[in-house]
Parts: structure tokens; sequence; C-alpha cells
């Protein structure tokens, strides 16, 4: 037997690829944004001290005449953003884009899109079959390859591009990790030859400090329910409820969640009239705040467009709420017609 003395290195190595630091103020805006009668995008901005350190993209849409993910951006200086992603290939969900990945990256901007998700791509619209195509000759051709990651169930969406914030002595690491698309559904249907758009839909939380918001994309029941049952015991601060509040995403409300600050819905009123009502009211329940991007009695809308803005304080545990075009608070759901 023989023995030997390790190796023992005196530099300490940072397990973050990027350490912020800031003195005093670190927040979070957050814009949920939607459009008359269907069209849902996210995005969301990490400031310290007033400055935006952080920028990210959740899915995309635009009218002829109005672009609200343009506008907010073009708002706050933004010339690349930092984190994409497409949650799945829907086209409400997806229209312009291409346009945003064209004007609005560099070869440091990440893109997630869920697992397998161009198995079958040719059942999807014409524009995201354009957009798959894009992706892939970007990534084979262009001098500047993308950074174009797929996600499933359980993956650290910042593992290539890890972040903490800094106050003294005092870190606040920023997470993003995925809990779908769920992998063995994914190909499940794969092998049947089945292509469920929702059922590829990447759903991901955001954690910074004891802030948690939940982006949930259009997951759907069939997902959740392979998620264990109360896995989440924590409490929210913004739950961007599940695909614009159908009835076929309230398992999401199983999870064990202890509460959220902020619930709120994009509509779907394009061959559907989503949110569901009785759906609003159980998530009603469970927030101090229900809103939603379209108007609560939807004969009163005057806009084409609905934007909800969110401002949360990491370190002193408050938020501000605004809300622009037809977005507003639900407070009676018994207005909802």
């Amino acid at each position: 037997m023989y023995s030997y003395d390790m190796h023992l290195s005196g530099r300490s190595i940072s397990r973050y690829k990027q350490i912020i630091y800031f003195e005093k103020q670190l927040l979070i805006e957050t814009y949920i944004i939607g459009y008359k009668s269907q069209g849902e995008s996210i995005l969301f901005f990490i400031k310290t001290d007033g400055g935006i350190s952080f920028s990210g993209l959740i899915d995309c849409f635009c009218l002829k005449d109005i672009d609200k993910v343009r506008d907010v951006l073009e708002a706050n200086k933004i010339t690349a953003l930092d984190f994409i992603c497409w949650t799945h290939p829907d086209w409400d969900h997806s229209k312009g884009l291409k346009s945003i990945i064209d004007n609005y990256t560099s070869e440091k901007t990440h893109i997630w899109i869920p697992e397998s998700v161009e198995m079958g791509e040719i059942k999807c619209s014409k524009e995201v079959r354009e957009l798959f195509q894009y992706l892939k000759e970007c990534t084979v051709n262009c001098s500047t390859e993308y950074n174009v990651y797929s996600t499933s169930d359980r993956k650290d969406m910042m593992c290539y591009n890890s972040i903490s914030f800094r106050k003294d002595t005092n870190n606040f690491p920023l997470e993003l990790v995925s809990y779908a698309p769920n992998s063995k559904l994914v190909r499940k249907q794969t092998y049947t030859d089945k292509y469920i758009k929702n059922d590829r839909s990447i759903f991901f939380v955001l954690s910074l400090g004891s802030v948690r918001i939940f982006f949930t994309g259009d997951i759907e029941d069939d997902t959740i329910e392979k998620i264990p049952a109360n896995f989440f015991g924590e409490h929210i601060h913004i739950m961007k409820i599940p695909h614009h509040g159908s009835g076929s995403s309230v398992k999401m409300l199983d999870l064990g969640w202890d509460g959220c600050d902020i619930a709120c819905s994009t509509v779907m009123r394009k061959g559907n009239d989503l949110p569901v009502k009785d759906v609003m009211e159980q998530y009603k329940k469970n927030a101090q705040l229900l809103l939603c991007t379209g108007k609560s009695n939807k004969e009163k809308e005057e806009e084409d467009y609905g934007v909800i803005r969110i401002i949360t304080d990491v370190i002193e545990n408050k938020f501000s709420i605004d809300t622009e075009g037809n977005a507003e608070i639900w407070n009676s759901i018994s207005d909802v017609r």
C-alpha cells in the first residue's frame, strides 16, 4: 500500500463565470406582453444600481403596426439580449422572433429551445418552420455561430454563463432551472409519431435571492402531472399562469407552492376564449394580486395590446406594478365575460 500527498491549490476559484458587484439596488423588471386576440412575450431585466446587468426574452409576438417587445428593448437601450427562451413553436409565441434574433443578439447571447422540438417541425406554421431552418443554417454556416441549446426536465439554463450578484459579502446567484418539457413524454411522442406542441413547451423558474418567478409557457396537465405533487414547497413571487389560463393546465395548482404575490395571464381569443373564468378564480384564491393583459370585461377594451410591468426590489422584498393598454388587475372575477 502506498500513500501520497494531495496537491492543494492555493487559489480561490469562483464557481461563477461572472460576478457583478453592486452597492445599493438589485431589481428585477418583468414585462408580461399580450395582444387583444392572441400573442405572448415576456421580457425581464436584472438591474444593479440603476443599470441593466442581464436581459432576457421569453417568446415573441407582434402585430403589423405594434411591436411592444421592440418598444421595450429600444426604451431600455438594449442592443444585445443575454438570454432568449423560445418555449415552444406555436405561432402566438413565435411571430417576430427571427427579427429579434437578427437585431438584438451577439456571440454572447444564449438561445434555449425545447428538447427534440425540431422533430416533426413540418406540422408547425410556415414562419416557425423558417425559424427552425434559420437557426440550423446559422449554427452550421454563419461565421459567428449562435449559442443554441436545448432543455428539458431539471436542467441548469445558466450552466454556461453562471452569474452571481454581490453586495458586500452577500451573494445573490441567478438561477434559471427548467422543469419541462418532460423528456419521457417527448420521447414517447417521437416514437409514436405524435407532435403535440404544448407538450414540448419549456417551463422554468428564475431564482434570485428569495425571489421565485415561474415562467410556464404553454405547459398543460399531461406535462405538469409528470412533476411530483407538492414539488415546489416555497412562496412564488410571480406566476405566469400557463397556457393563457386554460382548463387543461390547472394541475399547476397541485405542485405545492405556498401562495404567490402575483398571478398573471395573457389572452387567447382566436378560436378560444381564454383565460377561463373558473381557472382565474382558482388562481385568485392563491394569489395576492391577479392580473391579465386583457380586461376582465373584454367589451371595454380600447387597445390592441396589454402590458404588465412588475418592478421587484430583491433586497427590500418590495414590488410595484403598472399596466398599459388593456392590461389590468382582475379584482372581481364575477365581472369576467
